[in-house]
C-alpha cells in the first residue's frame, strides 16, 4: 500500500497545470481520478474474482463477502471515483471541446488501456466496479471522438467478448450482480457506436452482433430494448443486415411482436422492416407463420407502428403465396381501412438515439410514447402511413383476386381521393403520397375488368399521361409527372375531378327512391325504359 500511494503521488506532481476556466476542486478530482486509474492491476492488490458463467450463487455471495472485506484502500477510492465522475458528467456529450478535454482523453486512454482491455484487472475486479467503468465509458462515448479512440485503442474488441461472457452467464444462469445492468451499459455502446455508417463494420468484426441478437430472448424489457436499438442501427447498412440475416433472429422477433409491450413492438417491427430486405428473413416470417401476428397489429393506434408494420408487408407479399394469406387473413380490408383516414392515431417524435439514451438512463419508463403533436406533424406522419398502405396495395393487386376484392371494397374511390391536392404546409409529403396513389390505380387499371371505372375519372388529357406510364411500373418517380399536371389543373377542373371520383363511390347516399329501392345512379335509357344501380 505505501508503494501504491507513492506512485500516485509521483504521478501527481508530473501533471500540467490546471486549465483555464476549471474549478480547483473539479480539477483534482479528475487528477485524482486519472491517477488512480493509471495504478496498473498488479499494484492494486484487487481481490479474485472469477467471472465463469457456470459459478455458483454460493461461491460468488462468498466472494462478494470476501471482496468487501479485503478491499484495498486504492481500489476502493477509484470505485468511488468513478461514481462520482459519472453522477457529475451525465450530461455532458461534448467532452472533446470541453475545457478538461486532455485530462478527459487520458482518463479514457487509462480506462481501455488499464481497465478494459487489461484482462487481469476484468478477472479480479469486483463486479459494481466495473460496472462503474462501463458507465464511465458510455458517458464518454456519447463524444464521436471517443469512439474513434475506443476503435484505436482495440476496446471495441475487448468490450465485445466481455459482453459476449456476461451475456451468456445471464442468459443461461439468470441475474447475477449488476449483469442487467453492464448489458444495458454495453448495449448503449454499441448503438452509439453503430449509429455512424462507417463505424458498424468494426462492429461485426467482433461477432457483437451475434450477442446481440441472443439477447432477444432477454427476460429484462431493458437488456432486450438495448439489443434492438443496437441492431436496429446495424441494420442500416446492407452488409451488416445480411450478417444479422444470416442468424436464426425471426422467431424470436415474431415473440415479441405478438406478447410484448407497445415501446418493444414498435422497436422490433422496425428491425424487421429493415431485415425484411434480406430474402431469407421474409422466408422466415413465412416458415414461422408470422402474417396473422402482423396483421393483428394493424388494428394499434400508434402510427410508428402502423408504418413498420405495414412496410413488412410490402416486402413479404411479394411472394404469391403470402400475398393470398394476407387476403384470407383480411388484411387487405385492413389496410384499406386505414387509408380512410377514419381512426384515431396517436404518434411520437422519439428515435432511436434518443430512446437509447433514456434506456441507458433508466428513463425508459417514463419516456411519452403519445407526444401532442402539431397538426402539421401529424399529418406529415399519416400521409407517410397512407403511401405504405398504398405502396402494400399495389403489391397485392398484382394477384387478380385480391384486386377483385380491393375494387369490391370500394378500393379504387378510397385510393382516387388520396391523389387530389392537399393544401398542408408539407407539399413535399402530399406529392410523395400522390405518386404512391397513383401508381396503386395505376396497377388496379392494368386489369381489363377494372378499366370502365377509370374512364369517367380524369380529364382527357390526364387520362392520356395515366396511360402512357404503362403496366405495372414500380418506379415510383415515373409518376411525378401526371401529379404534376393534376397539381396544375384550375381550381374548377379540379372539382370537377373530385366529383368523378364520387361517382364511383359504392357506399355513397341514394340519389333518390322509386319504391323500395334506393338508387345510387342512372346508368342509361333504351327503348325500354331506363336502367339504375340500386
Amino acid at each position: 500500500m505505501p508503494d501504491q500511494n507513492k506512485k500516485l503521488k509521483s504521478i501527481e506532481k508530473a501533471t500540467d497545470k490546471k486549465p483555464h476556466g476549471i474549478s480547483m476542486r473539479d480539477y483534482s478530482d479528475l487528477k485524482r481520478l486519472q491517477s488512480l486509474l493509471n495504478v496498473q492491476s498488479r499494484n492494486q492488490q484487487l481481490p479474485a474474482i472469477c467471472f465463469a458463467s457456470g459459478q455458483t450463487s454460493m461461491t460468488r455471495a462468498w466472494q462478494n463477502v470476501k471482496s468487501n472485506e479485503q478491499k484495498p484502500h486504492g481500489q476502493w477510492q477509484e470505485s468511488t471515483e468513478l461514481e462520482s465522475f459519472s453522477v457529475t458528467y451525465k450530461n455532458e456529450r461534448n467532452f472533446s471541446k470541453h475545457p478538461k478535454h486532455k485530462l478527459f482523453q487520458e482518463i479514457f486512454t487509462a480506462l481501455v488501456k488499464n481497465r478494459l482491455t487489461c484482462r487481469e484487472w476484468v478477472n479480479q475486479a469486483p463486479s459494481v466496479h466495473f460496472l462503474r467503468v462501463l458507465i464511465c465509458l458510455r458517458l464518454l462515448v456519447r463524444d464521436p471522438c471517443y469512439q474513434e479512440m475506443l476503435h484505436s485503442l482495440g476496446g471495441i474488441e475487448n468490450l465485445a467478448q466481455y459482453m459476449e461472457t456476461v451475456a451468456n452467464g445471464y442468459l443461461d444462469y439468470g441475474e447475477e450482480q449488476h449483469n442487467v445492468d453492464k448489458l444495458v451499459n454495453m448495449t448503449y455502446i454499441f448503438q452509439k457506436l453503430a449509429a455512424v455508417k462507417g463505424q458498424r463494420e468494426w462492429i461485426i468484426a467482433t461477432g457483437a452482433h451475434r450477442t446481440l441478437v441472443n439477447l432477444l430472448s432477454s427476460r429484462d424489457n431493458n437488456v432486450l430494448l438495448g439489443a434492438l436499438l443496437a441492431l436496429i442501427s446495424l441494420a442500416e447498412s446492407p452488409e451488416c443486415r445480411e450478417k444479422i440475416s444470416e442468424l436464426t433472429i425471426v422467431e424470436n422477433l415474431l415473440v415479441i411482436l405478438h406478447e410484448y409491450d407497445l415501446l418493444s413492438k414498435r422497436l422490433t417491427a422496425e428491425l424487421l422492416r429493415l431485415l425484411c430486405a434480406e430474402p431469407q428473413v421474409k422466408e422466415q416470417v413465412k416458415m414461422f407463420e408470422g402474417i396473422p401476428v402482423l396483421l393483428s397489429l394493424l388494428h394499434s393506434d400508434h402510427i410508428k407502428l402502423l408504418w413498420s408494420i405495414v412496410w413488412i408487408l410490402v416486402q413479404v407479399c411479394e411472394d404469391p403465396e403470402t400475398s393470398v394469406e394476407i387476403r384470407i387473413w383480411g388484411g387487405i380490408k385492413q389496410l384499406l381501412h386505414i387509408l380512410q383516414g377514419e381512426r384515431n392515431l396517436v404518434s411520437d417524435r422519439s428515435s432511436v438515439g434518443s430512446l437509447s439514451s433514456a434506456n441507458a438512463a433508466g428513463r425508459i419508463q417514463h419516456f411519452h410514447l403519445t407526444d401532442d403533436l402539431s397538426p402539421d406533424e401529424m399529418q406529415e406522419n399519416i400521409f407517410s402511413l397512407q403511401a405504405a398502405c398504398c405502396a402494400a396495395i399495389t403489391e397485392l393487386v398484382l394477384n387478380e383476386t385480391n384486386a377483385y376484392q380491393v375494387v369490391q371494397a370500394n378500393g379504387i374511390y378510397t385510393i382516387a381521393k388520396l391523389i387530389l391536392p392537399n393544401k398542408g404546409r408539407n407539399a413535399e409529403k402530399t406529392i410523395l403520397l400522390q405518386c404512391y396513389a397513383f401508381r396503386a390505380l395505376r396497377f388496379l387499371f392494368s386489369m381489363e375488368r377494372n378499366r370502365h371505372m377509370f374512364k369517367r375519372l380524369f380529364p382527357t388529357d390526364l387520362f392520356e399521361v395515366f396511360i402512357d406510364i404503362g403496366h405495372y411500373v414500380r418506379d415510383i418517380s415515373a409518376y411525378e409527372e401526371l401529379v404534376s399536371k393534376l397539381n396544375l389543373l384550375k381550381e374548377s377542373e379540379l372539382k370537377q375531378v373530385a366529383e368523378s371520383i364520387e361517382t364511383i363511390n359504392q357506399n355513397k347516399a341514394p340519389t333518390k327512391h322509386i319504391g323500395n329501392y334506393a338508387i345510387l345512379e342512372h346508368l342509361g335509357s333504351g327503348a325500354f325504359g331506363s336502367v339504375y344501380k340500386v
